[in-house]
Parts: C-alpha cells; sequence; structure tokens
C-alpha cells in the first residue's frame, strides 16, 4: 500500500477544502468590479404611436396622480426624463413621485412655467417639494424644503446640482 506524503497531503487537502467556497463568494459578492463604470443613461424615446399628446397643461388644476388620456403627470415620458435630468438624488426623486405624499392639484406659475406640489404627510411645513416644469416638457427644476437641513431656505435642483435659495418652495 501507498502512503500519501505529509508534504503532498496539505495541498491536496487545501484543494479539497477550497472547492465549492468560489460559489459561495461569487453568490455574496455584492460590490462592481474594480473599474467598472456604468452604461451612459439614455433618454426614453417613446416608439411611434406612443407619443403623450394631451399638452402638459390639461394637467392644470388635477392632482400629480390624475390621468389625463390614461397618463398621470409623473409617467409622461417627458415630465419623467425633465425630473430624471435635475435631480441626481434618486430618493428625492422617489420622494417627489411618490403616490403617498400629499398633493395638491397642479398649478402654472406666473411665468407660464407648469408646477406640482407636494409634502410629507403631518409634516408638510417642514418636509415639501415642488417641480417646474416648462410647458414644452423641457427644463425641469425642483424644489426640496427640508426644514432640519435648511431651516429657512429650500434646496433647488437643476442639472443634478443643488443650490440653497431662502423661502419655502412654490406652493401654488
Amino acid at each position: 500500500m501507498t502512503r500519501l506524503r505529509p508534504a503532498l497531503a496539505l495541498p491536496l487537502l487545501l484543494v479539497v477544502a477550497a472547492c465549492g467556497s468560489r460559489d459561495k463568494a461569487a453568490a455574496n459578492n455584492t460590490v462592481a468590479p474594480a473599474g467598472f463604470v456604468p452604461p451612459p443613461m439614455q433618454k426614453v424615446k417613446p416608439l411611434p404611436g406612443q407619443e403623450q399628446r394631451p399638452p402638459l397643461g390639461d394637467y392644470v388644476g388635477k392632482y400629480p396622480t390624475d390621468a389625463v388620456s390614461g397618463i398621470a403627470f409623473f409617467d409622461r415620458t417627458e415630465v419623467a426624463q425633465a425630473l430624471v435630468d435635475a435631480v441626481g438624488d434618486e430618493a428625492l426623486r422617489h420622494r417627489i413621485v411618490a403616490r403617498d405624499s400629499v398633493t395638491v392639484p397642479i398649478f402654472r406659475l406666473p411665468d407660464g412655467r407648469i408646477a406640482a406640489h407636494g409634502c410629507t404627510a403631518h409634516d408638510c411645513g417642514d418636509q415639501n417639494w415642488t417641480f417646474i416644469i416648462q410647458p414644452d416638457g423641457n427644463r425641469g427644476e425642483a424644489c426640496w424644503h427640508d426644514a432640519d437641513k435648511a431651516r429657512d431656505a429650500s434646496f433647488w435642483y437643476a442639472g443634478s446640482t443643488a443650490m440653497r435659495r431662502p423661502g419655502d418652495c412654490p406652493q401654488g
């Protein structure tokens, strides 16, 4: 009978012990590989025949969740894209479009832009937002007021950057 030499036994044991550990490590890997660059975001382009035809002005007087021709305000391609372009903070974008927020009817500003305003339930004075867009669906801008962080000012987002301005967000 041949005996295994101790010098050969150790590497063999290490190989046997390592079997399957790579699969476990791969299954638990939530870290992106070094140097990974996500693909660039591309603007949404509706398929022919799916363009949203009613003008954004048709939403004035309706709540953001009300459908006009079957589509809610923030579900419109150009509104969703303008929000993404204006607000780089994903958590804030989710807050703005949340269906459980307290909202008021969409209104038109004196300069003709269209605005949707909402707030955190039971805390409207301290946490509220307004999303403003041109009637043609371009140049979105968002205001976020958080009294704990800004006291008597608000954060304004346009082009994914935040700028602090005095006062609260427009409320209609």
